[in-house]
């Protein structure tokens, strides 16, 4: 019965989503089948490829492109028809891409127990979408992704390195900032959004919560009114107003930054290894996790749900790519590039693409792999310590909640993070004209501030008024 059920579902499917491209797909007549993944990948999978195809006698021929994996989704959005077969993208593209019918949802029975099999229930949370009124599984984890600290260890101690009070002092020392961030988007600024407790790994943040795959359902809970985000704020705008501690990257980069000593650590993804390895120098090239930092009298004042002294570590979002297999590809290719993808996306074509290309995998266990190759002389010590940061900061962050393409747009591209940047940097809110510089630097305008945030999140636009009794707690 079961097997009977797929295959009225791959019926269905198919006459569901490949009218959408008309004649059924671009490739109806190619012999060829194209994949996306990153730039830094392009060569190892070209090689897994052509085993693939050898090892199995395909009359395709199979051509992998190196891609800017951020811009693959807004690529695909524009012109799928032009688009890869299978193409890579982050998870919080799924929504948009699905909802979209750029993308086909997998159906392999096979392929759906690998995924369920292998990926935690985080990965597991995001990686769905809804098709007519169905839930479906869009996309196949197979790379993970994290923020951590790149740091200079000729003037950082390690154990400097641990915390953002350590930075701060051996900054002074240099007479430099302590550190950055690569970009001041709704990504980068996670370290502060998202940062929680140490004792309990608390936070009362939330974005989207148990909202659902499906454009036009529910968009959850979101908050960003507790007293411990009102509280790192304003650690935040301490921290940068001391001539040592944070400051925004400089017109030239964050890695000219790093590199003429103005500034000694920056927070960023395995994405920019090689750009601060060539910065520092692998020797010189320290790699921990996003540091803790300690609250303040001055940060908790007239706030009941925190004390001073109480540690925060910074946060992340912990993210996956995936492939997802493109909606207006030839119809008659569409059970091939699942076996595709579930060859590609398997536990052992990871661990490859780690060794090759130090592309963190995206299953359970796979820091037992990663020991190993350090341990065996297959990596060195600064990707081994890459890979662990990765793994380590995925407990203190979550997967980007972006089930839905708009709910990718409110937080993203409707002024959230601006509001947040204007409130570190102690300046008027973007999307308020009337509001003044004096009241980002109060409780009241910090209240203000993140409950636009909140709004913006929920609602893609600026409120009418502000409430005049401000929640604090959701």
């Amino acid at each position: 019965m079961k097997k009977l059920i797929s295959v009225l579902m791959v019926i269905f499917l198919a006459t569901v989503l490949f009218g959408c491209g008309g004649d059924g797909g671009k490739k109806s007549s190619s012999n060829e089948i194209v994949i996306w993944v990153g730039e830094e990948s392009a060569d190892f999978y070209q090689k897994v490829c052509d085993e693939y195809k050898a090892q199995n006698d395909l009359s395709y021929t199979i051509t992998v492109k190196g891609m800017d994996t951020g811009a693959v989704a807004g690529t695909v959005t524009n012109d799928p028809s032009a688009a890869a077969d299978i193409f890579t993208v982050a998870h919080d593209n799924i929504g948009k891409l699905a909802s979209t019918q750029c993308a086909k949802p997998i159906t392999d029975e096979a392929l759906i127990n690998q995924v369920l099999a292998d990926n935690p229930a985080s990965f597991q949370n995001v990686i769905y979408s809804t098709l007519n009124g169905q839930k479906y599984l869009f996309g196949v984890p197979y790379i993970s992704q994290a923020l951590f600290l790149y740091y200079n260890k000729e003037k950082v101690s390690d154990e400097q390195a641990q915390s953002f009070e350590g930075l701060m002092e051996a900054a002074k020392v240099a007479e430099t900032k302590a550190i950055t961030v690569t970009g001041d988007d709704g990504y980068n600024n996670s370290f502060a959004l998202l940062a929680t407790n140490v004792a309990d790994h608390k936070t009362t943040v939330k974005i989207y919560e148990d909202a659902e795959p499906v454009s036009g359902g529910s968009k959850g809970k979101s908050n960003c009114q507790g007293d411990d985000t009102v509280a790192i704020v304003r650690w935040l705008q301490e921290y940068a107003a001391d001539p040592n501690g944070f400051k925004w990257a400089s017109s030239d980069g964050w890695d000219a930054d790093l590199r003429n000593n103005g500034v000694l650590a920056v927070i960023g993804g395995a994405w920019h290894y090689n750009t601060a390895k060539a910065a520092l120098g692998e020797t010189n090239l320290g790699i921990a996790l996003i540091p803790t930092f300690t609250l303040t009298e001055a940060a908790c004042e007239g706030l009941s749900g925190v004390k001073a002294g109480d540690v925060y570590r910074g946060g992340t979002f912990a993210d996956c790519k995936v492939f997802m297999i493109n909606a207006h590809s030839d119809a008659d290719k569409y059970q091939l590039l699942q076996d595709l993808v579930k060859y590609l996306s398997s536990k052992e074509v990871q661990n490859q693409s780690y060794v090759e290309c130090l592309n963190v995998p995206a299953y359970v266990g796979a820091g037992d792999f990663i020991k190993t190759c350090y341990e065996s002389g297959k990596v060195s010590e600064s990707q081994y310590n890459l890979a662990c940061m990765q793994v380590e900061m995925a407990e203190w962050g979550i997967p980007q909640p972006f089930l839905t393409g708009s709910l990718n747009t409110y937080y993203y591209s409707k002024n959230a993070p601006a509001v947040l940047r204007a409130m570190i940097d102690k300046t008027a809110y973007p999307t308020t004209g009337d509001t003044i510089v004096e009241e980002t630097e109060s409780l009241e305008g910090i209240r203000k501030g993140l409950y636009l945030m909140e709004y913006l999140w929920m609602h893609g636009v600026n409120p009418t008024e502000f409430p005049s009794d401000l929640p604090k707690e959701a």
